[in-house]
This record gives structure tokens, C-alpha cells and sequence, in this order.
């Protein structure tokens, strides 16, 4: 990794979109978001050596030495909105992509549904239209790479039939009585701090599965495997059962530092241990495309399938983080702050939620505004229903920022125990008789930048880290809004071509070494090439200052009572 980066983009001055002059960044990208640690500083984070590789384990079918055809990987991110599929080359560069919608149902309050029969029948369309638009598709096709939703639990039984088509998703909190059932008898920060799981806990499978066993008896009885979103897709595309151990890290039940199950938990819930299978790399390989996938798909039967990884390990692999204090800001329907580390870093007052990385030795710790882009299209539908979403965006960018406007809190959804935890909720405050919806607009970008900005410190403190941040996610494609976010986050801004492909790039990196043709993760650094860079306003750091102390005062002000 030592080629020197090439010139990043020149930077625009205020009113004017970036300077968009495309650079590839090859390995030099690395050494522009290459931590830069406080000397001394020993809080969980070392500044990684120059040279350094991802450490990589040869994959089961690698070691044997099974010849591997193709000279591409087919990536699937079986994600909360729907299925994409991309074709990747070996050389990091993205053939063809493909997004199919499946819906989500909410029959009751608290719970929301996705259908496995959607999710396969989406696969289906989205590896056709690959085929559509890259020839031979099937012929170069080497590997195939999984990235899924966490927290998902699909009843399946012994003859590995799904038994139960609408399967609660990651978001579905039907289990809080279960949730509050277990942790009469395990204390629930010590779980916490066992398993890194810091989202509120009716959302992890130990206790989802409680609320499933109630709920239907007989079909309980017929359960043989509970299994996460990618890893029935891996059922459905090869006939095998495994997991990956990032995957499992969301169970709610995994020993986040061992990277096993911990039984008493399990026997807490009531769970037998062999409903989960066994943890492995997710650089393994889990066996090959079985003939009725292969038929459906339009591919060669025993095509390499790799286990792959949890959405979050799979995007934060795309997004160039993987060393000691790596970091990324993934910008969508909610937004997080990622940090790479070699430990999990656990906090109870702000409750990080850790999964262990797709990278041996590595661990992802995050905090999340869940509601972010989310808030901001519930905002447009009310004020502006009339605009895109890009022009409600322009909108609040081109419009002035004041200190005594409107101030918008994007909670909508809950917030991170840092705002009062689940039973937060969002609020726009300051509204007076020449409050335009443009004003309204300007508050909700810079409230959800104000949002990211406690989630950043926080694992910053936490980390020790002082790296550049990279932009991912859909919401990474307004200029002006980056601009809002680099200017309140106080941090410098790198914006590269990858953005809602990291998923994909990431799975397709662990099928690229899973089935030898990488011998480490670093040709994902040639899949980013330089779009822009967005550098905090020094004219802008007062006048942020004082609003982001009216944010935090009312954040405290209307936090519910006892968080």
C-alpha cells in the first residue's frame, strides 16, 4: 500500500458544486483514510503498520485446491428495501448492478414482516437482469457473495424447509415482553457487555425466537435451525447450513470476544444450542450452487458459494474499513458511525452495538441516528410533497442557517441511549409565522447532521482514532448536504464512487478470497476512485457551535423521563 495517493479534488468554494475531477485511488485511498491515532494513546486502537494485510485463513475448498473458473464474483445484498445483485471483476470493478423492491408487511403494532418466498423470487429477478446485461454471465461468474440483514431468525426444519414464509425482520420488536422475561433472571448490562448487542434487545433473535415458540407451538416443535436472512439464502442457494461469525455476533447470544455461543444465555432463553449452527469465517466456503438454484438463476451448478457476512461487516469492508482505527459514516434511510478495532469497544452509557468483523482480529463498534433519511422524507411528504427528495435536499442546502431558526430533532424512529433510547422522539422546535418549508429543510439536514455529530464523538472517544471519515450510502450523493455534514462533524470528508455498492463490494471481496482469486482484501481499494472532498468551513465553526448547543439542550429537555 504504499503508492502515494494522487491529488485529492479541489474543494469548491462556498454556492459551487465540488470540483469533480475522478481520480483512481488504488492503494493510495488507504493512506488517505489511514488513522491517525493521539501519540500515547491507548483506549483500544493502534495505528496500523504501513504495510499491513488483512490477515486471510485459505478458505476450506481453497486448500484443497479445487480449480475455481470465472473471472468474476456475483455479489448479493439481501438488504431491508430489497435484493441488489452486482457482478464484480477481479480487478474491482463493477460490471453491472441490479436492485429489486420487495415490501414489508406490519400487521400489529411493533412488527414488521418480510416474506422468504419475496426474497428468493427477487434474487431470481436481480441475477437475470446481471445476465441481461453482461454477457455470458454465467461463464465468468467464479464465486458467489452474500451480504444479509442482521437479526433475522427463519424457522427451518429438519428436511430444511422453511416453516414459516413471513419471518420477522432486524426492526420487528414484537419480542419485548420476551426481552423483559430474560432479563429477569440475566442482568442486562452484563449481557450487554458479553455480547456487544446494544440495540434494544427485543430485537435480537434470542428473544424473538422466545415470542416464536409461544406463538406457535407445533411449528416450534418441527424447528431444526434458526437461521439469520443470508444464511437461508445460502440454504436455498447450495442446500448446506452454516453461518458466518459476524452473523452470529447479532444473535444476542454470541461471547462477542471468544466468537462462540455462550450456553447459559442460551438456556436462559431456552434456546438448544443446536438451533444455531456453528460459527465459521466468512471467508469459508460453504459448498456449491445446487442444480435447482443454478437452473432458477441462470448460472452453472456448482458455482463456489462463500458464506459472506452481516450487511454492516460486509459495507464497512467496501468502505476501506478494516485497520485499527478505520472509520466510515454510511448515509441512508438511517446512518451510523462505524469504527474498526481490534477489541469491541462496549460502553454502557452510550451502548455501541459490536459485531465482530469478516476480518480476522477485527471488531466493528457503531452508533446509528435511525431515523435519519428517513425523518427527512417523512419532513418532505408533510411540507413539500410537490419536490424529489434530491431538490427538498437543494432546497434546505441553498437556504440560509440560523441560529435562532427552527431546530429539528430526527428521533422519529427512537433514539441511541445517548438521546433517551427507544422512547425518544423526534420534535421541531422554534417554529414562528415566517417559517418557510425551506427553513424547515435547512433544520432537518443540519439536526441529522447534529444527530451523527454525538454518535462520531462518541466513538471517537471510544477508539482513540482521528481519521479521515468516508462517506457511503445513498445519502452521500448531495453535495450540499455534505458540505452541512462536514462543516458540524468538524472532520475533512472523503466521498469516493462507491457508495451504495459497498455492500455488494465487500461480499464480493470475501467471495474473491474465499475462493482464492485474492489473496487479501486490498483490492477493494481499487474499486474507489476520488470524487470529492468536503473540509469543515473554518467561517462556519461559531455559528455551528452555538446551534449545536441549542440541539444538545433540547435533546436533554425532551429526553424521556429516567433514561
Amino acid at each position: 500500500m504504499g503508492a502515494q495517493l494522487p491529488r485529492r479534488p479541489r474543494l469548491p468554494r462556498p454556492g459551487r458544486a465540488p470540483a469533480r475531477r475522478p481520480r483512481p485511488a488504488r492503494r493510495g485511498r488507504l493512506d488517505l483514510l489511514r488513522p491517525r491515532l493521539d501519540p500515547g494513546d491507548r483506549r483500544g486502537v493502534r495505528a496500523p503498520d504501513r504495510h499491513v494485510r488483512a490477515r486471510v485463513r485459505p478458505p476450506e475448498r481453497a486448500r484443497r485446491g479445487d480449480p475455481v473458473t470465472g473471472d468474476a464474483v456475483l455479489a448479493l445484498d439481501l438488504g431491508t428495501g430489497g435484493c441488489k445483485a452486482t457482478l464484480w471483476s477481479a480487478d474491482a470493478v463493477c460490471l453491472a448492478d441490479a436492485v429489486v423492491p420487495y415490501p414489508t408487511s406490519h400487521p400489529a403494532p411493533g412488527r414488521n414482516e418480510q416474506r422468504t418466498s419475496d426474497w428468493w423470487q427477487a434474487v431470481v429477478t436481480a441475477v437475470r437482469r446481471l445476465a441481461e446485461a453482461v454477457p455470458d454471465t454465467a461463464g465468468r461468474v467464479a464465486a458467489v457473495g452474500l451480504s444479509g440483514q442482521s437479526l433475522g431468525v427463519v424457522q427451518v426444519g429438519a428436511a430444511h424447509e422453511t416453516l414459516r414464509d413471513a419471518t420477522p425482520i432486524w426492526s420487528d420488536i414484537r419480542a419485548t415482553a420476551q426481552a423483559e422475561e430474560l432479563f429477569r433472571t440475566v442482568d442486562e448490562r452484563s449481557w450487554y457487555e458479553h455480547t456487544g448487542n446494544g440495540f434494544t434487545p427485543a430485537l435480537y433473535p434470542l428473544v424473538k425466537a422466545a415470542w416464536l415458540r409461544q406463538d406457535d407451538p407445533a411449528a416450534w416443535a418441527r424447528t431444526r435451525y434458526l437461521l439469520g436472512s443470508k444464511d437461508w439464502l445460502n440454504l436455498r442457494l447450495t442446500g448446506e447450513i452454516g453461518t458466518d461469525v459476524s452473523y452470529a455476533s447479532g444473535s444476542g447470544a454470541l461471547d462477542i470476544r471468544a466468537g462462540r455461543y455462550d450456553v447459559d444465555l442460551l438456556a436462559a432463553a431456552g434456546l438448544d444450542p443446536g438451533l444455531l449452527p456453528e460459527p465459521r469465517p466468512s471467508t469459508d466456503v460453504l459448498g456449491g450452487l445446487s442444480p435447482a438454484a443454478a437452473g432458477e438463476l441462470g448460472l452453472r451448478a456448482g458455482t463456489t458459494v462463500v458464506l459472506g457476512a452481516v450487511d454492516n461487516a460486509c459495507m464497512a469492508l467496501g468502505s476501506l474499513t478494516w485497520t485499527d482505527g478505520a472509520i466510515y459514516a454510511a448515509l441512508g434511510s438511517s446512518s451510523w458511525i462505524t469504527v474498526s478495532a481490534s477489541q469491541p469497544l462496549v460502553e454502557w452509557s452510550a451502548r455501541p452495538y459490536v459485531f465482530r468483523h469478516a476480518v480476522e482480529g477485527q471488531f466493528l463498534s457503531a452508533l446509528s441516528t435511525f431515523s435519519s433519511g428517513t425523518s427527512l422524507e417523512w419532513l418532505r411528504e408533510l411540507v413539500a410533497p410537490d419536490l424529489t427528495s434530491a431538490e427538498f435536499i437543494g432546497l434546505g442546502a441553498a437556504a440560509a442557517s440560523r441560529t435562532d431558526g427552527p431546530v429539528f430533532l430526527p428521533m422519529l424512529a427512537g433514539g441511541t441511549p445517548l438521546e433517551g433510547g427507544a422512547g425518544a422522539r423526534g420534535a421541531v422546535v422554534g417554529l414562528d409565522l415566517a417559517t418557510g418549508r425551506a427553513d424547515l429543510a435547512r433544520a432537518a439536514l443540519e439536526g441529522i447532521a447534529f444527530a451523527l455529530r454525538r454518535s462520531l464523538d462518541r466513538m471517537r472517544e471510544l477508539s482513540g482514532t482521528s481519521a479521515d471519515v468516508l462517506l457511503t450510502g445513498g445519502g452521500s450523493r448531495h453535495d450540499g448536504w455534505n458540505q452541512i455534514y462536514a462543516d458540524i462533524l468538524g472532520v475533512p470528508l472523503v466521498r469516493t464512487t462507491v457508495d451504495q455498492q459497498a455492500a455488494t463490494l465487500g461480499a464480493a471481496a470475501i467471495a474473491f478470497v474465499g475462493s482464492g482469486l485474492w489473496s487479501s482484501f486490498e483490492p477493494v481499494d481499487a474499486a474507489h476512485v476520488s470524487v470529492a472532498e468536503y473540509v469543515p468551513q473554518p467561517s462556519a465553526a461559531e455559528h455551528y457551535a452555538r446551534l449545536r448547543a441549542r440541539f444538545d439542550a433540547l435533546v436533554a429537555d425532551l429526553a424521556p423521563r429516567g433514561s
